[in-house]
């Protein structure tokens, strides 16, 4: 399915939780490239963002804070995207829709890592054009898998031309779910400081995983 459907999916989606989701104007041609990466990095450094890498296992809190700073780096609106991420047909993040569900009704608790030591779901941006945008994901496979070199990399550009390295599935989408379940969550999603130093910062919660 391609990815313009996948993302209309999650809007529905989303909208059946009973959240509400304001539609992303529709943009053609292509808004990641080097300049306007360029310009994105100088936004986030004024702003404090020093290194990207820091943001490994907390894509969600990074994803979330950052969206302002990047809508002004690229002079739109960007849509925060929640889903799964598998490569080359490898599961990586693999929630399914009911765990969605029960997260937007009950929150994250302690029993959501009795099988894994980090969150089982990734956040990304989706773009007007529905090109992707993720500056967490390599940062948290880079200490994952023990590969350094892959820190602070990013993922940018058509996601059905990207796939299988990786393939990005929305589930739910817009900052109104994340900030519902962070508040009714015994760990902390979120932060409402965007300083690096918050930002950085593991919840205690993984800290002991």
């Amino acid at each position: 399915m391609p990815y313009k459907e996948k993302f209309d999916a999650a809007i529905q989606f989303t909208r059946s939780l009973g959240f509400e989701v304001a539609e992303l104007p529709n943009q053609s041609g292509e808004l990641v490239s080097a300049e306007a990466g360029a310009r994105v990095m100088r936004v986030l450094t004024g702003a404090g963002i020093r290194d990207i890498g820091a943001s490994a296992q907390q894509c969600l809190k990074w994803t979330h804070a950052l969206q302002p700073f990047v809508e002004q780096g690229l002079g739109c609106p960007v849509m925060l995207t929640i889903g799964t991420i598998s490569i080359d047909d490898r599961p990586i993040f693999d929630p399914i829709h009911a765990d969605f569900a029960r997260w937007a009704t009950e929150g994250i608790s302690a029993k959501d890592f009795a099988t894994r030591s980090g969150f089982n779901f990734h956040a990304w941006y989706t773009l007007p054009t529905m090109e992707v945008l993720d500056f967490t994901l390599w940062s948290t496979l880079a200490v994952a898998w023990k590969k350094p070199e892959m820190r602070a990399n990013v993922v940018g550009g058509w996601p059905d031309r990207i796939a299988p390295s990786p393939t990005m599935t929305p589930i739910v989408v817009g900052a109104e779910y994340a900030e519902r379940v962070h508040a009714i969550s015994e760990v902390p999603l979120l932060s409402r400081d965007t300083s690096f130093e918050a930002l950085s910062e593991l919840p205690l919660l993984l800290m002991k995983l």
